[in-house]
């Protein structure tokens, strides 16, 4: 066997899933600022720089084999405790006074700098100068290691990360780690740490795997979530991580109003009570006066569901289809009495996948309700729906007399975008409202009022028999972008697919984090 190419696939694979798995954490840990990303990425190639410089290096200093392969084989048992070690030594220098950039830094650059320094080793002993064939044995290294940097990111991001936690995924890659040193000492005939070494990672790997059993699999989430307490829930895939709170101010919340975080930002809460009206729903319930007669609905975001309990409610609704990229939110839901109910009405069709690909899969599809529960317009790939041309999109399922709505979390941007799409754009608290008809003659009619009457939650009356709520909401009054052109600081720009101007030009920039 080629042993050599083998180290070499081998450094790739560990090397693309470490990355993989320091986005997530330090993703998270960042609340899904673009900028954690490019972080990581700075981090993690100024790591392969050095680490491989100094490869280089040990390659030009030793002509012996069998040290190379003992200096690639220590360099692997360092890996696989840095990859153990390093995200709780993260975690815990993340929740201290000093915590600042050039720690994290120098944390993702160690961690890909220890595998980077395998890599021309491999080189060395797979195409050196006394290999014949070199120009074969050069490509097998090399190819080896694209393929195995490549299958990386496939099995880490779309497999492991589906079935296990985060932090139950940097143990399986550093048990691989471990089972690797083990392979590699059995390689080397003569060396005098080949069954110390092999016996050692063998018994790591045994003692890694029972000690993983006594900790909680998501204890690592739990040390940097941005809310400041325990999450009572965490769901870990692919997509992301969702976690759900208890409230602690009881004085401001009900015992069962759980605040939800979506990629540790803020997602919204389970409260569907529009006396305490801690969920905001006032404002998606606006669109039942907006269009008296909504028979199809589409829901873009289920989050935890309330507002697709809300929807449901609404006077005439026949049907809903509500697409969500992210699976965990139904494990969510599912765990809340009213959201549950809500998921199983025969009305309501989930799509689990991304919104704009389904809605260019269906152009047939059109609807009288459009409501977009939008994450906070700073946060990664934001900017997809928030765009022109994402809400040129949503325009070609609308209906004549449709109504869209969508939460532009506070940025006039997405307002003026809004209004570069539609006719008629006006903002209700932080929500856009948008329609190709003037609809604010709707809102404050005793048309309105009755229709408030109507809706119901599991059956129930939203509204009790006094007014005076229904009027405090319907009288609030729109917004226009005149007014906000007026008052803002600069001028208004258009948000597009190529310009991402909610992340990156006026996004919560990486640095108000420290």
């Amino acid at each position: 066997m080629n042993y050599p190419a083998l180290l070499s696939f081998f450094c790739g694979f560990i090397s693309l899933s470490l990355e993989i798995l320091w986005v997530r954490l330090y993703g998270f840990t960042m609340m899904s600022t673009p900028a954690a990303f490019g972080f990581v990425l700075m981090a993690y190639l100024a790591g392969i720089a050095f680490g491989a410089h100094r490869g280089g290096q040990a390659c030009r200093k030793n002509s012996s084999n069998s040290k190379l392969w003992q200096q690639a084989i220590i360099a692997l048992l360092i890996s696989a405790f840095l990859t153990l070690a390093m995200p709780f030594i993260f975690a815990w220098e993340h929740n201290q006074w000093w915590r600042n950039p050039l720690i994290d830094f120098i944390f993702i650059a160690l961690v890909s700098a220890v595998l980077a320094y395998v890599f021309p080793i491999a080189h060395h002993l797979g195409a050196g100068p006394s290999s014949s064939k070199q120009g074969q044995r050069f490509a097998l290294v090399y190819t080896s290691n694209v393929l195995g940097a490549a299958l990386g990111p496939l099995v880490t991001g779309y497999v492991l990360l589906n079935l296990l936690t985060l932090q139950q995924t940097f143990i399986v890659i550093a048990t691989l780690q471990l089972i690797a040193v083990s392979l590699f000492c059995w390689t080397q005939p003569r060396s005098l740490f080949r069954l110390p070494t092999a016996v050692v990672s063998l018994v790591l790997v045994i003692t890694v795997g029972m000690a993983s059993q006594l900790f909680d699999p998501h204890s690592l989430i739990q040390q940097v979530t941005s809310n400041g307490q325990k999450a009572n829930q965490i769901i870990e895939n692919k997509h992301g991580i969702i976690t759900i709170f208890e409230p602690t101010d009881l004085q401001k919340y009900e015992p069962d109003d759980h605040a939800v975080y979506g990629g540790n930002v803020y997602d919204g809460r389970t409260n569907l009570s529009l006396v305490n009206n801690t969920n905001g729903l006032d404002r998606p319930l606006l669109l039942a006066a907006l269009q008296p007669k909504p028979k199809r609905v589409l829901m873009v975001g289920l989050s935890i569901g309330s507002w697709l309990a809300l929807a449901n409610g609404f006077p005439g609704v026949e049907h809903i289809d509500v697409v969500e990229i992210n699976a965990g939110y139904l494990q969510a839901a599912k765990t809340y009495p009213a959201q549950a109910r809500a998921l199983q009405d025969p009305r309501v069709n989930i799509v689990i996948d991304d919104a704009r690909r389904w809605l260019k899969l269906h152009p047939q599809e059109t609807y009288d309700l459009v409501i977009m529960n939008t994450t906070w317009n700073w946060r990664a790939n934001s900017s997809f729906l928030l765009s022109q041309e994402y809400l040129q999109l949503i325009k070609k399922h609308m209906n004549k007399d449709a109504v869209m709505a969508f939460n532009a979390t506070g940025s006039p941007d997405a307002f003026y975008t809004a209004t570069q799409v539609f006719k008629h754009a006006y903002r209700y608290g932080n929500f856009i409202f948008a329609a190709e008809f003037d609809f604010r003659e709707r809102k404050d009619t005793k048309q309105a009022r009755d229709i408030y009457k109507q809706v119901t939650i599991e059956g129930k009356p939203l509204f009790s028999a006094d007014d005076t709520l229904i009027n405090r909401y319907l009288e609030t009054k729109f917004i226009d972008i005149e007014l906000v052109k007026k008052v803002s600081e600069r001028p208004l720009e258009v948000i597009t697919d190529k310009n991402g101007i909610t992340e990156f030009k006026y996004g919560f920039a990486l640095k108000r984090l420290y």
